[in-house]
């Protein structure tokens, strides 16, 4: 398989956003790296195996985010009666690990695909979205707290 898209995304130059133009030099850091999200081949992945399937007609946003939510609620589910530490060791823990790789891949699945027939490239969704939380947290004044950014 190729690394091409299947319906390819142009990339953009970071430079010319919106977000270029803030004072924060933590988003101008996320502005100025490379990709940070690229799930094109597994967007292909999931395309072909729900085309070959005939499920595309299936696919519809409201379907995929109920899909997704259920998936999330499985994921959640195994997290649900276990104490702090358990949570911690989860992922290596032999009874759950699997458990969990098998309720991530769902979710990202899933969330990979809404975002695909919606037409919303993740890595721009996450570029924007880290810059406007860089500007809405910084550092200086939220270090260790847990706060939102309205309690400030």
């Amino acid at each position: 398989m190729t690394d091409t898209p299947a319906s390819p995304m142009p990339d953009r130059d970071r430079a010319s956003t919106p977000q270029a133009s803030t004072v924060d030099p933590q988003a101008r850091l996320v502005e100025a790296q490379a990709r940070l999200v690229d799930v094109r081949g597994l967007a292909r992945a999931v395309e072909e195996f729900a085309t070959e399937r005939d499920w595309t007609q299936f696919h519809t946003p409201k379907n995929l985010a109920m899909a997704l939510t259920g998936e999330l609620g499985e994921l959640v589910e195994i997290f649900q009666w276990m104490s702090p530490e358990q949570s911690s060791r989860a992922g290596s823990d032999p009874e759950t690990a699997q458990a969990l790789r098998d309720e991530l891949a769902d979710v990202l699945i899933y969330l990979v695909r809404l975002a695909e027939v919606l037409g919303v490239d993740l890595d721009d969704a996450v570029r924007a979205k880290l810059a406007r939380n860089a500007l809405k947290y910084p550092a200086d004044k939220v270090r260790g707290s847990h706060r939102k950014y309205d309690k400030l």
